[in-house]
């Protein structure tokens, strides 16, 4: 890697442990696309699914045939097949429900004039859909249990792991920042020289063509919006010799004093988050142990 800069992110991903038998074992039992467990999860699972499936085709096609009956005998304006009380059912007018001899009503529409009854010849199939159904379910609950464990197991490396990507994550999003910003890279010092009108002087803070980074944004966002070009907020230099103890600025009002500080206080606040700043050539700044604001008149300019 050119001059070592990416290093640490490399450190990074050698120390990832992405856990690829694990990952490929969930894939193998579970659609996560659909949330469903998976015919292949289990042996058992799948001969009981095969068994409901066969077990389903019978019932629908009994009840199919046993609506159509009724509804050519004027049982019924449509042909209605649904499910009433966990159990598959057809619909039939309540004056009708002779066509449905040793039939079992398991409910009734709002009004009464329709019953949904469930035919002799579908109990046994009903009983067989609602015996695999909660063999189904449990089988799942099985193989969930299983996985469950698994990565229980592998919580210290599913952690370390999370971790490692949190770190790389915020490290595109700084970059991508950078990017977009035209940020630069600033450097900590505690006193800096520079070469000036042939004189030597020394500074703490050293910092050229430096834009607000909260107003650059809005600009920014705003030309992303619209065809046309935004006000971009006025670059400051910041220039603070290494022996100044306290610095004042003063000047009229909307002359810019408290953007400057926000500023400032923004840029040391991101330097130490390891966030380039929006400036020009190669800014240096002191590493501010705390960054303070009081401002008594309630003045905002966007948010600090």
């Amino acid at each position: 890697m050119p001059d070592g800069r990416y290093s640490s992110l490399v450190d990074i991903l050698q120390g990832c442990d992405f856990l690829t038998e694990l990952v490929q074992r969930i894939e193998f039992c579970l659609d996560s696309t659909l949330s469903l467990v998976l015919d292949r999860a289990s042996k058992k699972l799948e001969i009981i699914r095969r068994e409901r499936r066969r077990n389903i085709e019978m019932l629908e096609s009994l009840l199919k045939d046993t609506a159509a009956k009724i509804f050519l005998a004027g049982g019924i304006d449509n042909p209605l097949v649904t499910k009433r009380r966990s159990r598959m059912c057809v619909g039939v007018k309540a004056s009708h429900k002779h066509l449905m001899p040793g039939g079992i009503v398991l409910s009734s529409s709002g009004s009464g004039a329709t019953y949904f009854m469930e035919p002799q010849d579908a109990v046994e199939l009903n009983n067989r859909e609602v015996k695999l159904s909660g063999e189904e379910r449990a089988e799942e609950l099985v193989v969930l249990s299983l996985l469950t464990s698994m990565i229980a197991d592998s919580q210290l490396k599913i952690r370390n792991l999370m971790d490692n990507v949190l770190e790389l994550d915020l490290a595109c999003a700084r970059g991508s920042y950078a990017l977009w910003t035209n940020s630069v890279r600033p450097t900590f010092t505690d006193s800096y020289t520079i070469s000036q009108s042939d004189q030597c002087n020394d500074y703490s803070i050293y910092i050229e063509g430096i834009r607000h980074p909260l107003l650059l944004e809005q600009s920014l966002m705003a030309e992303e919006s619209t065809t046309e070009a935004s006000e971009m907020p006025v670059p400051l230099d910041m220039w603070v010799k290494k022996n100044a103890r306290i610095v004042v600025i003063s000047g009229p009002n909307t002359g810019g004093k408290t953007a400057t500080m926000k500023t400032l206080g923004l840029s040391s606040l991101m330097s130490k988050a390891g966030i380039f700043f929006p400036a020009k050539g190669r800014p240096r700044i002191p590493w501010f142990d705390q960054v303070l604001a009081d401002i008594g008149d309630h003045q905002v300019v966007s948010v600090l």
